[in-house]
């Protein structure tokens, strides 16, 4: 029996493109790793708007496209800078939205890294700040945008923050009560559950394993996307007075 090679390909041509003409075009207009890297519970991150920022060191390298000059920074990159999704990340965030906005106003887009911040606290809360404003931390006192100052005094779980803006001479404090999210007896519990699980991931029951999972979710999204009153308290301060502070640090 003799195959003629042409009309078989034609035929099977015919049958591919009828094929692919009857797939929804939705699927091929999915984005590349489209799918989260997250537990679909907390889906809800991606409701929150990102912050944008001028950046004058990218419009210098070339970064952008012809005609653009900012950037955007999520709570996702945050996640994705620190590996998971979590309340430290979510309250850096939040703290950076908060402060960005009183201090914005009705400008343009602030500039990254023109940020200083002074954090109470020496942790992954004000890493995400210092991240997400680009406060480098540097030995050089004069270079450094990115100070502790643990001599604050601060009931349990309550942090003080004070982020300056130098291009506008404006500064503001704000202040995270941690605390009022569940109260200090269940975030201790929470918190032991962490320190052993760290120690020895067997150690932990399941109970305690899903009541830690399951209140950090509501916690990180009350944080986020929340109204709790009281829970961050923010004000514009003097600029001079943030300099002072500052000044006491060096």
């Amino acid at each position: 029996m003799k195959i003629n090679f042409k009309s078989t390909l034609a035929l099977m041509t015919g049958i591919l493109l009828f094929a692919l003409a009857t797939i929804p075009v939705s699927l091929f207009s999915q984005p590349i790793n489209s799918e989260s890297p997250w537990n679909e519970k907390y889906d809800f991150i991606y409701d929150i708007p990102p912050i944008i920022f001028h950046y004058h060191h990218g419009v210098l390298a070339g970064s952008y496209p012809p005609g653009q000059e900012t950037a955007e920074v999520s709570f996702n990159d945050v996640s994705c800078y620190l590996g998971h999704v979590c309340l430290c990340g979510a309250g850096g965030y939040r703290i950076s939205q908060i402060a960005t906005d009183l201090m914005k106003g009705t400008e343009e887009s602030l500039e990254r890294d023109e940020f200083t911040l002074i954090s109470s606290r020496d942790h992954t809360v004000s890493d995400v700040i210092a991240y997400v404003l680009g406060c480098s931390r540097r030995n050089d006192p004069e270079k450094n945008h990115y100070f502790i100052d643990e001599t604050m005094n601060a009931p349990k779980r309550v942090y003080h923050y004070y982020i300056g803006y130098h291009p506008q001479k404006k500064a503001v404090h704000i202040v995270y009560n941690k605390y009022l999210l569940i109260g200090n007896e269940l975030m201790d519990k929470l918190w032991k559950v962490e320190l052993a699980f760290d120690k020895d991931p067997d150690s932990i029951d399941q109970a305690d394993k899903k009541l830690y999972q399951n209140t950090m979710v509501d916690m990180v999204e009350e944080v986020l996307l929340g109204q709790k009153n009281g829970l961050f308290e923010a004000e514009l301060i003097d600029y001079d007075e943030f300099l002072s502070r500052i000044s006491r640090l060096k």
